[in-house]
């Protein structure tokens, strides 16, 4: 029999499949693997962006904070005499400057007005001029060190931070103020954010909220320009109050990118370190070009391959169904269809002549799994159910009585929640185990539920009761000894409630006495059995 690929056929179908199932891993792998790296590479990118920023923080602080020790240093030790000295001044200011260069546009000292009484470096046009309508200037003269507003320089166009402390005499009085002033793109100041590249087209920004400028950055041409507005850029809005941490965000300039914000310690700026989300995730883009270029040159030959192992697959399957269906026809005798190949067309055929003995012997373990527990091997509440109705019939025609002994394991709960369940369901067989070894063989002990049992003590005379004390009695004896399990040695109880009826009394009551028995057991302290 040939092979057609026709519309109605198992191999088209299974072909189809399988085509269908290779573009839909494909696109799956597309969307849920560029999904999950583009996650992965923004928590990676985010905590490398974190870190660069916390160093670029530090290395700013220590930057700032060294020459705010200086500058406090150095005017503390100025002598108030010299501030009528101009030449003097200079002289001191210069031997300082020499000694500590940090302030890279130098010192001057400025009188109670606002002018520049001295300065080193001699700048030309800065000794005379006045810096009163400076606001380091305004916050100094009230005895504060100052961090002023960086700015552009007034005698040389320099992006430059200015900070001053105050001169006071013995009294405490303010005589003049001691300036230093850093060219913000120095050697020696800042250094990190102008050299720091982060991909291609990231770097680091140093914002000052209080003055709503990009203090520095590493695009240049960003230093000292304004802050966007609110609303343009909702995470610089978040950094700006306060927020510290990353984030994606959208900048003024429309680019996706990256966030992290670093708190510099001693001032209120911040750094920012930024990667365009194009450059963190540009290897996800590629992967995707990977995996759609690999199934356009798979795709036809798995299809071509699927054909001609299909072809070979499904033979022995073709020609077996010609053979059934020209029996079925009465073209030739019943009989076992033969086995080509020992694979699933094989076992298909095999098991075609084993059909009803498999079926029977389905029956009994259906009904076997049906009338009893499948952990314990123990009858369950059904089959429990069908015995106590036996008994009290046979109670009921010959005046005799039957008794129910429910049991609950004391201590079960914490063997599984230690041990896990494997220990546990050990723990219950060796329990049904020991029970059945205490009980007569015409008594039933059956598991009803997670950890009870119920013991059915049929065919008593009038001594029931002691019969089933003792019987209680054996029961509680044989959780004297500790449970030997793999996790170690266990110790499990059980607590138990006993009820009597005769054959008048209805089973449903009789199961309801017991465990109210078996709780009253419990309340009064495990260990041991209560009659209903």
């Amino acid at each position: 029999m040939r092979l057609c690929l026709r519309a109605d056929s198992l191999t088209t179908r299974l072909i189809l499949l399988g085509s269908a199932l290779l573009l839909v891993g494909a696109l799956g792998r597309m969307i849920f693997l560029s999904s999950y790296l583009r996650n992965d590479l923004t928590q990676l990118t985010s905590a490398q962006l974190t870190s660069i920023a916390h160093y670029a923080a530090q290395d700013v602080d220590r930057d700032i904070v060294a020459r705010r020790d200086l500058l406090t240093h150095l005017a503390s030790k100025l002598p108030p005499a010299l501030l009528g000295r101009p030449a003097q001044l200079r002289a001191w200011l210069q031997e300082r400057q020499e000694t500590n260069p940090l302030f890279s546009r130098g010192l001057f000292v400025l009188d109670t007005a606002g002018q520049i009484i001295a300065d080193f470096p001699a700048v030309p046009g800065r000794a005379g001029s006045s810096a009163a309508d400076r606001d380091y200037f305004r916050q100094a003269s009230q005895g504060h060190l100052a961090v002023g507003q960086p700015t552009t320089g007034r005698i040389a166009p320099f992006p430059i931070l200015p900070m001053a402390a105050p001169l006071l005499d013995d009294g405490g009085s303010v005589r003049g103020i001691l300036v230093g002033v850093s060219e913000l793109q120095s050697g020696n100041f800042l250094a990190t954010l102008y050299t720091t590249r982060i991909g291609k087209t990231g770097g680091l920004l140093l914002i000052s909220p209080r003055d709503k400028l990009f203090v520095g950055a590493s695009d240049p041409t960003m230093i000292l320009a304004p802050t966007p507005a609110p609303g343009i850029n909702p995470l610089h809005d978040l950094a700006m109050n306060g927020f510290r941490g990353t984030g994606i965000t959208v900048n003024a300039k429309g680019v996706e990118e990256i966030v992290a914000t670093a708190s510099v310690p001693s001032l209120d700026w911040f750094v920012v370190a930024r990667l365009p989300t194009s450059e963190a995730h540009g290897s996800v883009s590629r992967l995707i070009h990977y995996i759609l270029r690999n199934t356009v040159i798979i795709l036809p030959l798995f299809i071509l391959a699927m054909i001609l192992i299909m072809r070979r697959m499904m033979r022995p399957l073709m020609e077996t169904a010609k053979r059934a269906d020209r029996m079925t026809q009465g073209e030739l005798p019943l009989e076992p269809l033969p086995v080509a190949r020992n694979d699933e067309v094989g076992h298909l055929t095999a098991a075609f002549n084993r059909v009803l003995s498999k079926l029977l012997e389905s029956q009994a373990e259906l009904s076997h799994m049906a009338h009893h527990d499948q952990l314990t091997g123990l009858p369950n509440r059904k089959l429990l159910a069908d015995r106590m109705k036996l008994a009290l019939a046979r109670a009921h025609r010959n005046d005799g009585w039957v008794a129910v002994l429910f049991l609950d394991l004391d201590g079960f709960k914490p063997i599984n929640d230690r041990h896990g369940h494997e220990t546990g369901d050990l723990a219950l067989r060796e329990v049904a185990n020991r029970l059945l070894a205490v009980i007569r063989r015409e008594d039933t002990l059956a598991r009803v539920g997670g950890d009870e049992f119920v013991v059915l003590l049929s065919d008593l005379d009038a001594s029931a009761g002691e019969t089933a004390e003792r019987v209680a009695d054996k029961c509680l004896a044989v959780f004297a000894t500790p449970f030997d399990l793999p996790a170690g040695s266990c110790v499990l109880g059980t607590s138990i409630g006993i009820a009597i009826g005769d054959g008048n009394c209805d089973q449903d009551r009789l199961l309801i006495a017991a465990d109210q028995a078996m709780y009253r057991a419990k309340e009064a302290g495990r260990g041991r059995y209560c009659l209903a």
